[in-house]
């Protein structure tokens, strides 16, 4: 389980679970082993629709909706974290494309550039980043369309990571990807 103990080893009443859209909260020593529906993925926003990478064929324009969307996961509810581990962070992400070219941008503070890992090749992206001291993020995509890896570049900026992937052929990219991630990543 992904059960950690605050401090003083307790977890106060009414505590919402920490799993991406369920809304149980503690009550008692019983809802540690309550099971709850989960987005493992991360939200994305992009062209003006928001949904979870998990389920990206879900997809709406209001917020309050896509706040409301069931999650597609079963597992355990989660009240608190381990502040001594480093821990897997959800990082909004959005893409957009210009010419040949498609700019990735995920948003996350305090980026630890020798910690970060970035690998493209033609026909996939899989990146690792470490920020705000004790958060990761990672992602491994089999992108949409073919890229030229040595034209493509990384830059992180104070709030963000830019990649920007030069397209290997004039095509449009309705999506960046599919995720070949697992749930172990």
């Amino acid at each position: 389980g992904r059960l950690f103990s605050t401090r003083d080893g307790k977890v106060k009443v009414g505590t919402q679970c920490k799993n991406n859209s369920c809304t149980k909260c503690y009550a008692d020593e019983a809802s540690l082993s309550q099971e709850c529906l989960y987005h493992p993925g991360a939200p994305v926003f992009h062209e003006g629709y928001k949904y979870w990478s998990c389920c990206k064929k879900k997809k709406t324009t209001d917020f309050s909706e896509f706040l409301s969307f069931t999650g597609c996961t079963r597992g355990t509810c989660v009240f608190t974290d381990d502040p001594t581990k480093k821990k897997k962070a959800l990082c909004r992400y959005d893409f957009f494309q210009q010419g040949p070219q498609v700019t990735l941008s995920i948003y996350a503070k305090k980026v630890h550039p020798e910690q970060c890992e970035f690998q493209i090749s033609a026909t996939r992206l899989k990146l690792f980043i470490c920020f705000d001291f004790v958060n990761t993020f990672a992602l491994d995509l089999e992108l949409a369309g073919r890229v030229r890896p040595n034209e493509c570049k990384v830059e992180i900026l104070g709030p963000k990571v830019e990649i920007v992937l030069k397209k290997g052929d004039g095509s449009a990219w309705t999506e960046l990807g599919n995720s070949l991630m697992t749930e172990d990543d």
